[in-house]
């Protein structure tokens, strides 16, 4: 297919997309539901130094799908138990070595009760859950985002049952994604909120940090603070996270927003250090890799971002870069976003989005650079 013919045909399909399932409730005596769901289909055209015009197409079409299912048991105003059901898939089998597809498909429940919130089941740890960051205009994301979708990223590659991350994807605590778990939030005392999450097992693959790693029939131990407060016009929000994966790895993460009026400035840090008792070299055959293996699991990551909201309009710039300490592996990207909401069904998005990827030889088959610029129309169903 031709651009010209690409173009024409993604226009009359009108790229569908949605940031967020709005969900439609239903109530039946003491029992609430809740359904909703967003499909995205976004075309982008990609140019890239003459160095990267082999390793890359000029022309990239990303589609994929969320749902989310609820249903909870009110047995009074203080007391609530609930299941929820989130299959996310993509319509986009495959983009470069990157999969659409977020590999969640959560299932948990949840109990609410006056002494705070306990879940079980596969859905993300406290300190994910509590994440403050760089604010996020539109479809594509500031962490793991759709853009190396569009850009590939040689760090990150997921696809079927092979992952590779040279580099955190990450601000957010992701490593054990949605291994099953037990969480326990407490209630928010005076804008303060505390979290726990016990991991039986946590490896999940999502941000995996090396395929060589222990995480199967390893626990983990994440744990996770969270502040909001106001300063006159100025709303303050902020988390610490830390968790323990025994035997592999330490995780740790921060972040601050700031909100003023229409404004929005936002943040956050991650770091993981590697367990110097447990090295990784057992399984690994060549040696001259051996040392960027456990170099994979000592990483830092940080976005910033600013936003802006007028009525309909949102519009953000924000920056995100991942590097592994111990090797060349490094990710940066700038995004510049928009989003005007039509109404309550159609939402306008435009994005341009620039990319430095460096991979451990620097070549072009494992760097990348380059710039996109995306186009979409949202309809919420």
């Amino acid at each position: 297919m031709n651009r010209l013919s690409l173009l024409m045909m993604t226009t009359l399909l009108a790229s569908i997309s949605l940031t967020e399932a709005q969900a439609k409730q239903f109530n039946y005596e003491n029992w609430t539901f809740n359904a909703g769901a967003n499909a995205t289909v976004l075309y982008g055209y990609n140019d890239f130094p003459n160095r990267f015009d082999s390793e890359n197409e000029n022309d990239n079409v990303y589609s994929s799908l969320y749902l989310t299912f609820s249903a909870a048991y009110n047995f009074n105003k203080d007391y609530q138990l609930g299941v929820y059901y989130l299959p996310n898939t993509s319509g986009t089998q495959y983009f470069e070595n990157y999969d659409g597809d977020e590999w969640t498909n959560q299932i948990y429940g949840a109990f609410m009760t006056p002494y705070g919130q306990f879940q079980v089941g596969m859905n993300y740890n406290v300190a994910y859950q509590m994440y403050v960051g760089a604010p996020v205009v539109g479809p594509l994301g500031v962490n793991d985002s759709a853009i190396t979708d569009f850009l590939n990223n040689p760090n990150w590659s997921k696809d079927g049952k092979y992952a590779f991350y040279p580099t955190l994807d990450s601000t957010r605590m992701d490593t054990d994604n949605i291994a099953p778990k037990f969480s326990y939030l407490s209630p928010v005392y005076k804008g303060t909120q505390l979290g726990f999450s016990y991991m039986p097992s946590a490896y999940n693959r999502n941000g995996l940090l090396n395929g060589y790693a222990p995480y199967y029939d390893k626990e983990a131990y994440v744990a996770a603070l969270s502040n909001e407060h106001r300063f006159g016009e100025f709303n303050v929000s902020s988390y610490v996270g830390y968790g323990l994966y025994v035997d592999d790895h330490e995780d740790m993460s921060a972040g601050l927003s700031v909100a003023y009026k229409n404004w929005t400035l936002g943040g956050s840090y991650r770091q993981t250090n590697a367990d110097s008792d447990n090295p990784i070299d057992e399984d690994v055959t060549n040696d001259w890799f051996s040392p960027y293996y456990d170099g994979f699991r000592d990483g830092r990551v940080w976005n910033i971002g600013l936003s802006y909201t007028y009525e309909n309009f949102s519009t953000g710039v924000s920056y995100f870069e991942s590097i592994a300490r111990k090797s060349r592996n490094r990710d940066q990207f700038v995004q510049w976003a928009n989003q005007y909401q039509l109404d309550e069904y159609w939402t306008l998005y435009t994005a341009i989005g620039y990319v430095k990827f460096e991979g451990l030889t620097g070549t072009a088959s494992d760097s990348n650079e380059g710039c996109s610029f995306i186009a979409g129309v949202g309809f919420n169903i």
